[in-house]
């Protein structure tokens, strides 16, 4: 989800930040 990295939104997407942890 390219909102994880917050190019898709100007905030983090972090449901998809928890998952690049992962």
């Amino acid at each position: 989800d390219l909102s994880g990295l917050g190019l898709s939104s100007p905030l983090p997407d972090f449901s998809s930040l928890i998952a690049l942890e992962i």
